[in-house]
């Protein structure tokens, strides 16, 4: 019986030793989805950008053939002026042309303003890039880091399971299965008893109970938390391994 509880409280350690790998796997997940949640709102802004400059390339086209169009109708104005020959004629073809060249200055001003803006997104869109291409690299190499540990951490896993089968091997099925009940509970199934108390809980076990384990009379769970006990010495014997 004495064996038997060894080999409990020594499968108990392989399994936290996988547990632990286990989950030191899983926290690789959450660092990689945020590279890639900042990846991702990179190629939203990307396509913010890219979207903003296409409107503001099509505004700044239209705008140029409205300059154009006053520069030509200028360009009739003066010709016509050059030859007019009545006062009334000249005057009105004047106004439209102090008209038009009013507003020539104003599209002009307007197209300026354009032009910077245009500069400016093209600015955002090469510093969004930039961070894109970065963020890009951080993930290649995260993920051949994060590649290189798991193959680490794999082999640590293969290396626990052989050790786990050979445990198992010799142990009481009826106690396996027990422990793998316990388990779904608490990740420390098997615990330590010492001075007639339960060291899972620190609940006090029944005098008998206690005497009972001492003496190995069989598979002993605490009456309070069912973990399985084995006495101090036994659990004390396995850490000075």
């Amino acid at each position: 019986m004495e064996k038997q509880m060894q080999l409990l409280w020594e499968l108990q350690g392989i399994d936290a030793g996988l547990d632990e790998i286990r989950n030191t796997q899983e926290s690789f997940a959450p660092k990689l989805d945020n590279i890639k949640e900042d990846i991702a709102l990179l190629q939203g802004a990307e396509e913010e950008y890219q979207g903003e400059l296409a409107a503001k390339e099509v505004e700044r086209r239209d705008l140029r053939d409205k300059v154009e169009q006053l520069k030509g109708l200028i360009a009739q104005s003066k010709e016509k002026i050059s030859q007019i020959a009545n006062n009334k004629e000249y005057f009105a073809v004047l106004k439209e042309l102090e008209h038009n060249q009013k507003q020539l200055e104003r599209q002009d001003l307007e197209l300026t303003g354009l032009v910077e803006e245009i500069d400016s997104i093209k600015e955002q869109i090469a510093e969004n890039e930039k961070e894109l291409s970065a963020k890009d690299a951080e993930m290649a190499l995260e993920e051949k880091a994060i590649a290189a540990k798991v193959a680490t951490l794999e082999r640590k896993i293969k290396s626990g399971d052989r050790g786990r089968k050979s445990k198992t091997k010799d142990l009481d099925q009826t106690f396996l299965r027990r422990y793998q009940r316990i388990r779904k509970r608490f990740k420390n199934a098997v615990v330590a008893a010492e001075n007639g108390t339960c060291l899972g809980c620190n609940v006090n076990v029944p005098p008998q109970v206690y005497i009972d384990l001492l003496k190995g009379q069989g598979l002993m769970c605490c009456p309070n938390c069912q973990r399985i006990m084995v006495h101090r010495d036994e659990a004390s014997a396995e850490k000075k391994k």
